[in-house]
Parts: structure tokens; sequence; C-alpha cells
């Protein structure tokens, strides 16, 4: 064989080109007696079969015989021979040779059963458009779907990546492909379907060294397909396009979403419909990955992806490597792209928009059995003026002595300090009020009621701190406090405790006088902070400053193996809670997703006072869909809700846990007081303080017998970590025994938070019979 036909004919592992031979030319002859030699393995000549069908085609009304059709094909040949008729295709990869009618009457033949669907005219418009694909794993459904129905002339498929066993679930090809181009592996198909149908590959994907040539190489192209995951190439694509004037489709492979923007139309149209507002070619560059995942949510619609996506997205790097993508999905996709596509170019279409063919949606049960809501609901009712006044004029019939007299600007001083008090996912659980000179503390139940707050302890701790703050901002006033807890005797009454005034006959101390500086200054820290060790003096002086008025007992961790095996203990009842529907739905609406959301119901927590990154303030988002997490809690996984609790610990300095010997009422708002004296001396000693009560939560539900909600599984679980919790703090069985675990919280050295949670205003937590009467 000569050099010239050995170049004609090589293949290498980027051939998709197939070799077009027709015999009436002496070259071509050639190389086709010498591929029928020695390099074409498989010959197939079924050109009689489509010479068969051809006539038949162009004669539809006439019912032929089978003995006259080898009449009409000698007479169609018109004395050529047939060997000779039409063209030889050879594809190098697969070293087929075969015969075939030539481009005209192949076009007509393949393109019959199109009819009247796609008129011959119509057919004729579309052979001559160029459409451009980016991403060849919804794009090679699109191309070949294209190619079957022949939507155009050209095709031109840019991806740099090769095919993987794993492509397999969802890329037509066969194991012989693996490891190579996705872009050569579509070519050769759509080479094998149709030989005359244009194609060119750009392997190295789009870039910005080729995006030039891709858009305009020879012509422009007249619609451009967007189906890749990169950020970049989806925002320069579509400002190329929109320069160009050129639509752009995106399929997304969940729900059956379309994406279709008709620049051509509309050359001034926002990209992505507006949903990449701030991000151009120039500053999407300067962007991490961890940058960019807020705005690919944002494009895609985070709120509208399938459940199972954002399941599956929550396991991402967990149980699985990247977000799951289906065959039949992709099919889809390559049909309503394929049908999108034809009727632009056709002049049929001319919208812009997002469309949705969600199967799920359309063919379902006629009959769907409604979900029975197994959560438990609130028992109480919020508490209004008109019981708190029933309860103090009760209060009154049995305690009719009236106190020292206050003055205005002291009772005004006082409930400052104590709103400022913290609580559990700042639900502010208190009402104040003031008559004949005496202060009453209530519990508003309605506020503080949680599936994970067993026994009300996060409740009374949070209501046990606003009390310190008080007696702190008293003695500061010049006033001693007198505090009875319980008053009307009932524990189940929402009088929680009474404090009278009088004069403080003593100095202050530089303890007092200290803490009540940094009430005001007081917050949850949730940066991460640098994982320095604190000194073992500090911890005893908080060991101090907590047992002042309470039998408070310390218990503190700060090596990087037990800090490691608590955060994971901790990670594992963050994701009992979230895995619960009840618990889900508390830990979200404890969430506040913007400022000014903070800003309108001052209560819950600011999401942006946490030291997330942006793909785990988008996984936050994403989680908030209950439906997406009940599949993971059917799965037994969500390992990627525990990320975060595993994080924080790997930056903590220490962890300090509280311990209380007797677990009732009285105790637990003695405790909260001390745990407000401990948090006001760390935020003065420039340490950043973090409550992580979910362990304390469910540990307690477990002793405590509360088992309302959990399964099972979790009830087991919950047994092996309360051991294990124990064994790191050194909590020993018969020495420690009656030590009950009431609070947790992260100590670190970290940068101050710039965003503090918002306190109800005064009129909505205080009200003042005094002023009223």
């Amino acid at each position: 064989m000569n050099h010239s036909i050995d170049n004609l004919i090589r293949y290498t592992d980027e051939t998709y080109i197939p070799v077009l031979l027709r015999l009436s030319k002496k070259e071509d002859k050639e190389i086709y007696n010498s591929l029928i030699s020695n390099q074409a393995t498989f010959v197939s000549n079924e050109i009689k079969g489509q010479l068969f069908e051809l006539v038949k085609s162009r004669n539809p009304s006439i019912r032929m015989k089978s003995e006259e059709y080898p009449t009409a094909i000698q007479e169609h040949l018109n004395g050529i021979n047939i060997d000779e008729y039409g063209v030889w295709v050879y594809y190098p990869w697969s070293k087929r040779l075969v015969h075939l009618l030539d481009e005209a009457e192949f076009i007509e033949l393949r393109t019959n059963r199109n009819q009247y669907k796609i008129t011959k005219e119509e057919r004729d418009i579309l052979s001559t458009k160029k459409i451009g694909i980016i991403g060849l794993s919804v794009g090679q459904s699109i191309a070949l779907t294209m190619a079957m129905e022949r939507s155009c002339g050209e095709l031109r498929l840019a991806d740099f990546d090769v095919l993987e066993l794993s492509n397999l679930n969802r890329i037509r090809s066969g194991v012989h492909n693996l490891g190579v181009p996705k872009v050569v592996i579509a070519a050769r198909e759509i080479a094998e379907i149709d030989p005359f149908i244009k194609v060119k590959i750009y392997p190295e994907g789009l870039n910005k060294d080729n995006i030039d040539n891709f858009f305009n190489d020879g012509a422009t192209i007249d619609a451009v397909v967007e189906v890749c995951d990169g950020l970049d190439i989806k925002i320069e694509t579509r400002y190329k396009a929109r320069s160009l004037g050129i639509p752009v489709i995106m399929d997304t492979n969940d729900k059956g979403m379309l994406d279709v923007e008709r620049f051509d139309l509309q050359p001034e149209r926002p990209i992505l419909h507006g949903l990449a507002d701030g991000l151009n070619p120039e500053n999407i560059k300067q962007l991490s990955n961890e940058a960019k995942i807020p705005y690919i949510l944002k494009m895609v619609g985070a709120d509208t992806i399938s459940a199972r996506m954002k399941a599956s997205m929550l396991e991402v790097e967990q149980s699985i490597t990247t977000w799951p993508q289906l065959a039949s999905s992709v099919i889809l996709g390559g049909a309503l792209t394929t049908d999108v596509c034809r009727r632009i170019l056709l002049d049929q279409f001319h919208d812009s928009g997002r469309y949705y063919v969600d199967f799920e949606n359309l063919i379902s049960d006629k009959e769907v059995k409604e979900l029975v809501s197994v959560e438990p609901q609130n028992p109480h009712h919020a508490l209004d003026s008109k019981l708190i006044e029933e309860q103090l004029a009760g209060y009154f019939k049995l305690y009719p002595q009236e106190p020292s007299p206050v003055s205005e600007s002291f009772v005004n001083a006082i409930i400052k300090a104590a709103i400022a008090a913290p609580s559990a996912g700042n639900n502010q659980p208190w009402k104040w009020a003031q008559q004949h000179n005496c202060l009453f503390l209530f519990h508003d139940k309605y506020k503080s009621w949680s599936w994970g707050d067993c026994f009300e302890m996060g409740a009374f701790m949070g209501l046990g701190t606003a009390i310190e703050n008080v007696r702190l901002q008293a003695a500061a006033l010049g006033k001693d406090t007198i505090v009875e807890f319980f008053p009307m005797k009932e524990k189940s009454d929402a009088l929680i405790a009474t404090i009278r005034f009088k004069d403080l006959n003593r100095n202050l101390t530089a303890l007092e006088d200290l803490l009540n500086s940094q009430i005001f200054i007081r917050c949850t820290n949730r940066k991460l902070g640098n994982h320095d060790p604190l000194q073992q003096l500090f911890y005893s002086k908080l060991q101090e400053v907590a047992a002042i008025s309470a039998p408070i007992q310390l218990f503190y961790i700060q090596e990087d193996a037990e800090l490691g095996k608590l955060g994971n203990i901790i990670a594992e009842c963050d994701r009992i809670r979230l895995l619960n529907q009840q618990g889900h739905k508390e830990f979200y609406q404890e969430v506040r997703w913007t400022h000014e959301e903070a800003a309108t119901t001052r209560d819950g927590i600011d999401i942006a006072s946490a030291d997330l990154s942006q793909s785990e303030i988008a996984g936050f988002g994403i989680g908030k869909d209950w439906e997406a997490i009940s599949l993971l809690s059917k799965w037994n996984m969500g390992s990627g809700l525990k990320r975060m609790s595993i994080k924080s610990l790997k930056a903590a300095s220490g962890m300090v846990l509280v311990t209380i010997p007797h677990f009732n009422a009285e105790a637990l708002l003695e405790a909260g007081q001390a745990i407000e004296r401990m948090m006001l001396f760390c935020t003065a000693e420039k340490i950043s303080v973090h409550p992580m009560l979910s362990p304390i939560f469910f540990l307690n539900k477990l002793k405590q017998g509360d088992l309302q909600g959990l399964t099972q599984d979790n009830i087991k679980l919950l047994k092996e970590l309360s051991k294990e919790f124990r064994n790191i703090f050194g909590i020993d069985e018969g020495i420690h025994s009656s030590a009950d675990l009431v609070f947790l919280m992260k100590l670190s050295k970290a940068d101050p938070s710039e965003i503090k949670s918002l306190r109800k205003p005064k009129n909505e937590l205080f009200i003042n019979f005094d002023q009223n009467n």
C-alpha cells in the first residue's frame, strides 16, 4: 500500500472520521482493493436491500410484486455495476467496510420515516444547521438523538473526559471503549449511524483557546447545547452565545428540567434568566470551587431539584463520589433537547424559560396515600398577659406583702440584662412581669417546647441564665436579690421565680464587677478557632466561678484524640436529630437565612454567625427538604450531616462538661446561673464559647426514659455513645454515679464574632403592671 493510502486509513485512538470510497474513482478503487485484501475484517454489502427499500419508498402508492423489484432496481442502476454503486464506507476503529447508498439517496431513505413529522423541506433546512454540544454525558444522548433524527448537518462536540466504567450507567457504549475520549466515542457512533453528518470534536473540552473556533469554525453554529459541569464554561458559553445571537439549551438530568435562553431573539437577555448576576467570564476565574457552589445551586434551582437528588448531594464525598445520573433521565434529556432544538431551528418555537417533564409527577398513582405525620405537636399555647395577670393575682393572695420600691430606671436596666441572656436556639422562653415592685419570671413553654429537650432542661437552664444576669446587674446597681423558685409550689405552673430587691450592704466583688461588665458583650461564637490548648489554671478558675452558689462539677478535655472521639459522638447525635422529622423541623425553625429575616423575627440563629463554608451553607439549604432527609433516614445514610460537628471539634481548644448531683428543675435553674457565670468569665478572658447540646439532650432522654421518637437503632447507638461519652471525660460510674450531664460547651481562641443573636423587644417580653395600673 502506498503512503497516501496508509495515511488515509490509519487508525489512532482519536480516529472518528470514516473513509468514504466511490469506486468510480481510481484512487478510491485502489484503497478499496487494499482494504478487501488485508485491512477490513468485516464487510457488509447490503446494497440490494437498500435499493429495494429506496424503490419501494419512492412508489408508496404502488403495490409491486416481489418479482418486479429486480427489474426496478436495474432500471434505477441505469447500467452501473451494483458493486460500484453508491459509496463504500470504511470505519478504521472497527475495521468494518460497509456498502451504502450515496449521500442524497442515503439521506432520503434514512429520513423517510420522519415524514411528515419532519417534512422534506424542513429536513433540507435542518441539514444546513450546525449545533454545538458541550459535555458528553447527557450530551452523548442528545448528539445521538439529533443524529438519528437528522436535526442538523453538523455537530461540534466538546468534552475533555474519557469513558470510565462508572459512566456506563448512562452513556451508551461498550466496555471496549474504556479510556477512549467521550467525544470520540460519540463521533464514531454518529458516523456509524450516518457517515454524511459532519462532526468536529474538541477532546480538550471547551476553553478560552478554542471557544472562538468552536463557535465560528468555517461558519457560526446555529444553536449551542450546554450540559457540562464546569461553572466557568457555563458562564463563558452564554456570554459568547449572547454576543453572537445564538440560542442556548441546557438539560439538567433531573425532573426532566430543560432550560432555554433565546439570545437570538433577545440579545440583551440576562444570562441564565438573571440567576448568574454578578458573574462574568473575568471575575468567575477568581472564585474557588467552594465559592462557586451557591451559584451552581442557584442556577439549577436548588429548591426545585428532586428529593432524591438533594439526598444524593448530601452524600457526595461520603458514600458516593459525585451526584448521580440515570440512563432514563439522560435519554429523556436527549429527546427533550433534540425536540426543542429542532423547533427552534425551524422557527417553530420562540420562548425562553425553564420547563419540566417530571415523570414522577406526570405518571404516578392515582390514589396517593396521605402520609400521616407522626411528629408530636406542641401541647402549649403562647403565654399571654391574661394568664400572667391571673397567676399574679393568685400569688398575691398567698403573699400579700409588698417589698421595698424600685425605680423605673432600675427595672429597665434589670430587664435589659435579663433579655440579653442566652437560651437554647435563642428561643427566649421568658416573660417578665413587675407588680408591687416585685419581679416575676414566667416560662413561655410554647417557645421552648422541643422534642429533643428532655425534661425541659434546656429551657430551665436558659431561664437560669436570665436570673443570673438580673442578679449581677442588680448588684452593680446597689441592690441585693432574693430569688424564690416555684413560689406557687407547682412545677407545672408558668411562674418560675419571684425576685425581690433590697439594698446591697456590701461592696461589689471583683468577680461580680468583671462578670457584669460582660453581660452585653457575651455571645455564642461559632467561629472555628485555632485549636490552642488552654492552661490548667484557667479551668480551675472556671470551676470556682461555676460552683459559687451551686454544687456544679466540671470535666474537661483538650487532647486531640479525645476531641476527635467526642466530635464523632456529637456528630452522631446531630445526625439522630436531623433524621427525625420533629428534630429536623425544630432545627430548621431555629435557622435565620438572612440578616433581614433575623432582624424581623429577632430570635433564632443567624446562619451568618456560623463559621461555614459556601458549600456547607449550600448543604444546609438542601437539607431543608424533609422529603430528601427522610430518604437518607430510610437508607440509613446521612454521614454528610456529621461533617460540621467533627470539623468544629478539630478547631476546639477544649470541651467542658457541666454536671449536677441531682436532676430536677431547681438544680437546672441553678445550673443555668452557673453556666451564665462561666460564659461571662470566658468572655472576659477572650475565650470563645459555643454550646453543643445534642449529646446532652439525647443522653438524658435515654437516662430519663423519654424514648418517644427514637428508633431501636437510635436507642442502641445512644447506649453505646453514653458509655463512650463518660469514658472520654473520665466520669467513673462508681465515684460519679450521681453526676447528671446538663451542659457541654466548646472553648476556643477565635476571632470575635461580628454577628450576635438578636433579642425580642422589651415590650414583647416584659409587662409592668405597676405602670398599667
